[in-house]
């Protein structure tokens, strides 16, 4: 986003919000050499506004390890393994030889399976 700077350090704040008012992008000036004060026009002001609001009260979660998502996706795996009455592997080797009729819920098991596939890789690799 580009700024519009002042090199007025001594503009009225009234000047200044008319000045941020005409201008299509925030105002930046300069106060005591370090600081910044930005200015924004309305409309990115209340932008800005409900942002901020929206992160406050969206609660962090910590992100999940990587074991995590693996026992995670394992749990999904197990899942589709005791509904299909077969293992993931052989699905696997059976969805990919056209044994197996297409259902939207065998792409979704695909997906799983190659990226446990892929953590237990990872994981490995990480243990050396």
């Amino acid at each position: 986003m580009s700024r519009a700077r002042l090199s007025e350090p001594n503009i009225a704040i009234g000047e200044l919000i008319e000045k941020a008012s005409r201008s299509a992008m925030p105002v930046e000036v300069p106060v005591r050499g370090k600081e910044v004060v930005v200015v924004l026009p309305q409309r990115d002001y209340e932008q800005w506004r409900a942002i901020r609001e929206a992160k406050r009260l969206i609660p962090m979660r910590p992100r999940k390890t990587l074991a995590e998502y693996f026992a995670e996706t394992r749990r999904t795996l197990r899942w589709y393994e005791k509904k299909y009455e077969m293992t993931s592997a052989e699905f696997y080797r059976r969805f990919q030889a056209a044994e197996l009729p297409e259902q939207e819920e065998f792409f979704d098991w695909r997906v799983e399976y190659n990226a446990f596939l892929n953590m237990r890789k990872r994981l490995a690799n990480a243990k050396r």
